[in-house]
C-alpha cells in the first residue's frame, strides 16, 4: 500500500502545536500567542491539514515506546516483567517500578504520556481533546474546501474527541466532558461527570462521526478514521461499560471493596446498579462492526495457514501476518507514526519499533529485555485445546518448548533461548555459561548475568531483513469485535451457537480446535482466555484485567520466569532450565481507578464543595 498517509503531515505538526495547550500547569491553560493563529491555520485547506495532522498525533496513539526511556504498557500486567529495580529508569514513562510494588502515586501514575519530561498523560488527553474541538469549531472557515470535505473532517474530529474521552475513562472513570475549546482565562468549572454521562457522550459522538465518515479511504489517506473506526470505538466502550468494573453484579461487590466510596460519589466510578441490558447493547454494537466490515474493505485475515514455517511474508502464519503485513485486511484503524520521516534516531523515523526497549534481541547487544512470566505463558493452551502446567525444570529448553505443542500463536509471539529467530540473529542465546566458556550474548542485564530465557517479539522485526517499515500499531482490528460479540452475547443470554461461532472463527484462524462451552461460566473463561491470547502485547491486557475485576487476583502474586544454563552434554550444547521468581506483584484495590494528578485535584474543579474529586484510596 502507498504510504503517503495522514501521519506524513506530522513533519509539520509544530504549526498545529501552536493551537494546543501547554501541559506545564493545567490542561485548561490558554495557548500562547504567536505569528501562527487560528485564522491563518483555518484559512485554506492545505493549512488546515496541519491542524488535522496535529489532532491525529495527539489523539490516535499507539501503545509502544516512543521515547528512549519508555516501556510497553504490558509491563503493568502479567504479560511482561522488566527487571526491578535495575531497569526502573526504563519504565518511568508509565512508572512501572512504583506500580508493580503497590507504590503508584497521584503525581507518578501509570497514565501514558509522551515521556516523563513532557508531563503526565492526563494533560495530553486534554491537549488532544482541545485540538479536536478547535478543528470542529473552525473547519467551516476554510475558504477553498467543499462541504463534503468539511463534513468528513468534522467526523474525524468528533471521532478523535470521543477516542480521548474513552482513553480518560479507561484510566480514571468519570472525567470532565469537554466539548468546546476552553478559554484558559476564566475559572475552571467543569467537574467530573458520571460514568454513564461519559459513556453516553462517547457513543453519541461515535454515532455522529459514523454518519459523516466514509466507509473506505484511498491508500493516500491510510490512518484516517472511517465509519467502521467510529463503530469500533462505540463497540469497545459499550463492552467496557457492560463489564463488572462499571456494571457490577451483586455477587462481585466484594471485588471492588476499597475502590468505591459507597455513597453518591460512586456515580463517577460505576453505574448505580447492575443492568443486564448493557451486555445486549454491547453485543449489538459489536455486531454492527461485524456487519459493516465488508463495506469498509475489512475481513479476518485467514488464508488457511495457521503456522509460521519461515521468515518471509509468504511463510508467516496468518496470526503473525496480522501484525507484520502493512495495511492488511483485518486492520480497522492504525497508528502509522512509524512511517513518519525523521532524524536523530527518535520517534518519527521508524526507530520507535527498534529501540532498545522494544526487545533485547532487536539489537542483539545491551538492552532492556521484555521478559515473559511463566504465569502468562501458561495462558496458552496446548494445540489440542487442553490446559497445562509448566514443569519446574528441564534438560533442554528448545526441545521441551517444541514438545509442549502449544497454540501456534505462542510460537509466533514469544522468543526463547534456543529458538531460531532470523538469518540476522540466528539461534537466540539467553543462557548463562555454566560449563561453557561464555554467556549467551542475550544473557546479561544491568543487574548482571541472569539467563532469563523468554521475551516477546511481537512488533519486533524479523522478516524483510528485520526492517521495521511494515509495522503499524493496530488501534482496532476486526478480531476484537468477533470476540467482544461472543463475550457480550454469552453474558446476556448464556452460551449459544452464535456466540460459539464467533469465538471459534478466531480459534480456527489460529489453528486451534473449536470449543462449545456448556455454561455461562465456562464460556466466560473460554472467551476471556481467547482475548488474552489473541491480543497479547497489543495493549488490551491492562483494560481487560481491570474491567473483568481480575487484576486484584492475577496481579497480587509472585511472577516467575525461566532461567537457562548452558551444559556440555556429549559435546553438544544443552540449555538446562529451571523456573525462578521474577518479582512479587502488588495490586491494591484502589488501582482499579488511576489517581488524578494532585495539581488538578488542588484546583477543586473535579468534585464539589465537600469533595476534591480524587478517586477512592488516593
Amino acid at each position: 500500500m502507498k504510504r503517503t498517509n495522514i501521519i506524513i503531515l506530522l513533519v509539520a505538526c509544530f504549526i498545529g502545536s501552536m493551537l494546543s495547550t501547554s501541559c506545564k500547569k493545567t490542561f485548561l491553560e490558554k495557548p500562547k500567542g504567536g505569528a501562527v493563529t487560528v485564522d491563518t491555520i483555518f484559512d485554506t485547506r492545505n493549512q488546515a491539514q496541519y491542524a488535522v495532522a496535529q489532532m491525529y498525533m495527539l489523539c490516535v496513539r499507539g501503545y509502544f515506546p516512543q521515547t528512549y526511556d519508555g516501556c510497553r504498557p504490558e509491563a503493568l500486567t502479567d504479560q511482561l516483567y522488566i527487571i526491578h529495580p535495575a531497569y526502573d529508569w526504563a519504565s518511568n514513562t508509565i512508572n512501572t517500578g512504583s506500580y508493580i510494588t503497590g507504590n503508584m502515586s497521584a503525581n507518578n501514575n501509570c497514565d501514558y504520556g509522551f515521556g516523563q519530561d513532557a508531563g503526565p498523560g492526563f494533560y495530553w488527553h486534554y491537549k488532544g481533546i482541545r485540538q479536536a474541538n478547535l478543528v470542529l469549531k473552525n473547519i467551516d472557515k476554510v475558504i477553498d474546501a467543499d462541504n463534503a470535505w468539511k463534513t468528513d473532517t468534522k467526523g474525524q474530529a468528533l471521532f478523535c474527541r470521543a477516542l480521548q474521552h474513552y482513553e480518560l475513562f479507561r484510566y480514571y472513570g468519570g472525567v470532565p466532558i469537554v466539548n468546546k475549546p476552553l478559554d484558559g482565562t476564566v475559572k475552571i468549572a467543569i467537574p467530573r461527570s458520571s460514568v454513564q454521562s461519559v459513556v453516553d457522550s462517547v457513543v453519541k459522538w461515535c454515532d455522529q462521526a459514523a454518519s459523516m465518515l466514509p466507509a473506505t479511504r484511498p491508500s493516500a489517506d491510510f490512518g484516517r478514521a472511517t465509519k467502521l473506526a467510529a463503530l469500533a470505538l462505540k463497540a469497545r466502550i459499550l463492552l467496557y461499560a457492560a463489564s463488572p468494573l462499571y456494571n457490577t453484579p451483586a455477587n462481585m461487590k466484594g471485588e471492588v471493596s476499597g475502590a468505591r466510596f459507597n455513597d453518591s460519589r460512586d456515580t463517577v466510578l460505576a453505574y448505580a446498579s447492575y443492568d443486564k441490558e448493557r451486555w445486549n447493547r454491547a453485543a449489538k454494537a459489536a455486531k454492527d462492526v461485524i456487519d459493516n466490515a465488508a463495506a469498509g474493505g475489512v475481513s479476518i485475515l485467514n488464508t488457511g495457514h495457521p503456522e509460521t514455517t519461515g521468515e518471509t511474508y509468504a511463510t508467516l502464519g496468518d496470526y503473525e501476518s496480522v501484525w507484520n503485513v502493512f495495511a492488511n485486511q483485518e486492520l480497522i484503524l492504525v497508528n502509522t507514526s512509524n512511517q513518519v520521516p525523521g532524524a536523530g534516531g527518535g520517534w518519527g523515523d521508524g526507530s520507535a519499533w527498534g529501540q532498545y526497549l522494544s526487545s533485547k534481541l532487536r539489537l542483539a547487544q545491551w538492552g532492556v529485555k521484555n521478559n515473559v512470566p511463566i504465569e502468562f505463558i501458561q495462558q496458552y493452551e496446548k494445540r489440542d485445546g487442553t490446559k497445562w502446567t509448566m514443569p519446574a525444570s528441564g534438560a533442554d529448553l528448545p526441545a521441551d518448548v517444541a514438545d509442549w505443542k502449544l497454540d501456534p500463536r505462542f510460537y509466533q509471539t514469544i522468543a526463547y533461548d534456543g529458538k531460531y529467530y532470523s538469518a540476522q540473529r540466528g539461534i537466540l542465546a539467553y543462557y548463562k555459561k555454566g560449563d561453557y566458556p561464555t554467556d549467551g550474548n542475550l544473557a546479561s542485564s544491568d543487574a548482571g548475568v541472569d539467563g532469563y530465557a523468554t521475551e516477546t517479539y511481537k512488533f519486533v522485526a524479523r522478516v524483510d531483513n528485520m526492517s521495521d517499515n511494515h509495522f503499524a500499531w493496530p488501534v482496532f482490528r476486526l478480531a476484537e469485535f468477533y470476540l467482544g460479540y461472543a463475550e457480550a452475547l454469552n453474558e446476556y443470554q448464556g452460551p449459544s451457537a452464535e456466540a460459539a461461532n464467533y469465538l471459534n472463527k478466531i480459534r480456527e484462524r489460529a489453528g486451534m480446535p473449536d470449543k462449545q462451552p456448556a455454561t455461562i461460566e465456562e464460556f466466560r473463561d473460554a472467551v476471556q482466555n481467547e482475548e488474552t491470547i489473541e491480543f497479547a502485547y497489543e495493549g488490551h491486557r491492562y483494560n481487560d484485567l481491570n474491567r473483568w475485576l481480575k487484576a486484584k487476583t492475577v496481579l497480587n502474586t509472585v511472577l516467575h520466569g525461566i532461567q537457562t544454563t548452558a551444559r556440555n552434554v556429549g559435546g553438544q550444547l544443552k540449555r538446562t532450565w529451571t523456573t525462578v521468581p521474577f518479582v512479587t506483584r502488588v495490586f491494591p484495590a484502589r488501582y482499579y481507578y488511576v489517581p488524578f494528578p494532585s495539581t488538578e485535584v488542588s484546583l477543586r474543579y473535579l468534585g464539589n464543595s465537600t469533595w476534591d474529586g480524587q478517586n477512592p484510596g488516593w
